[in-house]
């Protein structure tokens, strides 16, 4: 069975991306009803939300995106998967893309995993089940699978290898 892998990170805007563009976004985002009742911001913010998302990258300007593209890299050779990385917000390609880009490669499962790795945050408890959810919906054929929870002794042993490297 073909599984594809989306890596689902956060996402951070550009640091060359203009201010005032984040700011505004971030102010109609901070205020979904009022939003969503009058159109015309609706549509603002999605166009804010698209400038920033789609704002040019590079290793300088996103060293976030940076991490996670050799994260993606170290995956896929460890693994043998393909790796998509998609981001919740302020970069592109987003994660519901990243899964329409698996089923479209042919995949039949698809595992969204996220790198956010503690419990209890909206993300990860709610953000992204629901995404996964919504492309289920897309894709009746297809497996779609959220590698979450994370096992809290795994990762408590990752941080505490990591504690060990530094501290030696």
């Amino acid at each position: 069975m073909k599984t594809i892998i989306v890596l689902a990170a956060h996402g951070a805007p550009a640091t060359d991306c203009p201010r005032r563009t984040i700011g505004m976004f971030m102010a109609l985002e901070s205020m979904p009803r009022f939003v969503k009742r009058f159109g015309f911001l609706q549509r603002l913010k999605d166009s804010l939300d698209q400038r920033i998302r789609c704002w040019p990258r590079t290793s300088q300007n996103d060293p976030y995106r940076e991490g996670v593209k050799v994260l993606s890299e170290r995956l896929a050779a460890q693994t043998g998967y393909d790796i998509i990385s998609g981001y919740l917000e302020f970069c592109a390609p987003d994660i519901g893309t990243c899964i329409d880009e698996a089923a479209g490669r042919g995949a039949l499962r698809v595992v969204v995993v996220t790198t956010m790795t503690t419990r209890g945050g909206e993300h990860s408890e709610t953000e992204f089940r629901e995404i996964v959810e919504a492309a289920q919906k897309r894709y009746p054929g297809v497996e779609i699978l959220y590698a979450w929870p994370f096992d809290t002794d795994r990762v408590t042993r990752f941080f505490a290898d990591e504690i060990e490297r530094f501290s030696a």
